[in-house]
């Protein structure tokens, strides 16, 4: 099998890739075997990736390497929201995410944190009251009047757009890293990261974590700033 799979020669042929589409490992392939397959390239893919030489990015979209998914950290504050959420509204979309983890990407880190509950849209109002009861600290989003370092522990609650990338860590219902970078380039509240400083935090994100760029832009879409993100990404690229 590995012979079939020519790692080596492929780890070299590609080092120098940041992204390999389809079309790539097609022309690679039939470099040495014109007549090979589509059946039998997708396969040789299928064992890249399970064997941990190749990692999906995207639709027909690759990257030399393992997939390391981003998971964010859990911490008490997060567990208290989700179990009391889901005691009051068992069947709305909603995530949640620290500001906090930007620490791991920026040059300029912070030494403040904000909580950010994004829910769907047509309970953002009940979600904001409700949360007021159980905690001190809570804020709409359209009510901000300062930066963010002046609301630290805060949970700033926002609106959550449809079809946003979200995920489960155990039991925490989370935004995903791509949901997380899309807001940070063009969402108003994050201005002070915006301009130079997205860049770098996209790049350290790119660099440690495997980003799904079709998820990216289909969410950067939904907030009509396909366009912005798709800049950022081609200029890291350079």
């Amino acid at each position: 099998m590995a012979k079939r799979l020519d790692v080596q020669n492929f780890e070299q042929y590609f080092g120098n890739k940041e992204i390999i589409d389809f079309q790539d490992i097609e022309n690679y392939y039939r470099t040495s075997e014109p007549a090979i397959p589509y059946p039998t390239i997708n396969w040789r893919i299928y064992k890249l990736i399970q064997s941990g030489k190749l990692q999906r990015v995207g639709k027909g979209l690759y990257q030399l390497g393992k997939a390391n998914i981003f998971v964010p950290p859990i911490n008490n504050k997060m567990q208290k929201i989700e179990v009391f959420l889901q005691k009051r509204f068992p069947f709305i979309q909603y995530c949640q995410w620290d500001l906090s983890r930007i620490n791991d990407f920026a040059h300029h880190l912070i030494n403040f944190n904000v909580s950010f509950v994004d829910v769907e849209k047509d309970a953002v109002e009940s979600a904001y009251y409700t949360l007021k009861e159980r905690f001190s600290k809570v804020m709409a989003v359209q009510n901000l009047y300062d930066g963010l370092s002046e609301f630290n522990n805060y949970i700033i609650v926002r609106p959550l757009i449809t079809e946003a990338p979200i995920q489960k860590t155990g039991k925490i219902h989370t935004a995903t890293l791509e949901k997380m970078l899309v807001d940070l380039a063009v969402d108003k509240e994050f201005m002070p990261f915006q301009g130079s400083e997205i860049y770098a935090i996209f790049e350290s994100a790119m660099e440690q974590y495997t980003i799904n760029q079709n998820t990216l832009l289909r969410y950067a879409a939904r907030k009509n700033k396909k366009e912005e993100i798709k800049k950022i990404i081609t200029i890291n690229r350079q």
